[in-house]
């Protein structure tokens, strides 16, 4: 059997990846896909992701976010974005969570 050809768009922002969770080992894990281009994506939907999204925005230093409320079959939802260059990588970072859980703490979108 042949080995599979390396894509090397792709070798960097998967090198990327590896250091940032060996260098910051108690991030919150995410769900992560590298794209044919090499742009890395990771992805959480969950009821709230704040503390996930301050861990990642500390450890690679974002400071730009965009977050937009809509909805889903009638539940409220924030979608929040984010994006970087690190380590010559585009990372892109999307969080999913219901905005019920911000707004029973007063904390506006």
């Amino acid at each position: 059997m042949k080995p599979t050809p390396h894509h090397p768009a792709q070798l960097s922002p998967a090198l990327a990846l590896a250091q940032l969770l060996a260098e910051n080992p108690t991030l919150p894990a995410l769900y992560w896909d590298i794209r044919p281009d090499g742009e890395l994506n990771g992805h959480l939907w969950a009821d709230d992701t704040r503390a996930t999204q301050a861990a990642y925005r500390q450890a690679l230093g974002i400071d730009r976010v965009l977050t937009i409320g809509y909805s889903v079959k009638g539940v409220a939802m924030l979608g929040t974005a984010m994006s970087v260059t690190w380590r010559d990588v585009h990372v892109h970072l999307s969080f999913r969570s219901l905005a019920s859980v911000y707004l029973a703490e007063g904390v506006a979108a």
